[in-house]
């Protein structure tokens, strides 16, 4: 059994139809440097390692197209952290509103062609260094 509802499988099924060419997943699991303790309904403590791994594989078998690798690392870090493509880190546990970023996250980087216009590419392709973006993601 699947911790993905059939409603949610389906439309992550329909979002990962378009995938257009493989995509590389790595999934870095390992004991967090600045632990949080995460509580589910009832008083029961969350592991966000275990949690993310497990929500992730299904997910991941959802499309033949999507390559899991999953890293368990022995030193302390910022885990579990998602590795999308080439570039696309997810930090943290993707449940509910989050989940959907990771899939389209997983959606873009297996487009052929970038989903930017020319003017952005242009624009891109001219600067003179690398540039690293942080985007924030909360439901609130």
């Amino acid at each position: 059994m699947s911790v993905l509802g059939e409603r949610d499988q389906s439309a992550i099924a329909e979002v990962l139809a378009t995938l257009e060419r493989d995509v590389a997943v790595r999934l870095d699991l390992g004991p967090v440097a600045t632990p949080v303790a995460l509580l589910a309904a009832g008083g029961r403590e969350l592991d966000p390692c275990a949690e993310t791994r497990t929500l992730v594989e299904a997910v991941a078998a959802v499309s033949e197209r999507v390559r899991l690798d999953v890293v368990e690392h022995e030193r302390a870090g910022a885990y579990p952290s998602l590795t999308i493509g080439p570039g696309l880190v997810y930090l943290g546990l993707p449940w509910g509103y989050e989940l959907a970023t990771v899939v389209h996250g997983i959606a873009a980087a297996g487009r052929s062609e970038p989903g930017l216009s020319e003017e952005s590419l242009t624009q891109l392709a001219s600067l003179d260094r690398d540039v690293a973006l942080d985007v924030f993601v909360t439901p609130t």
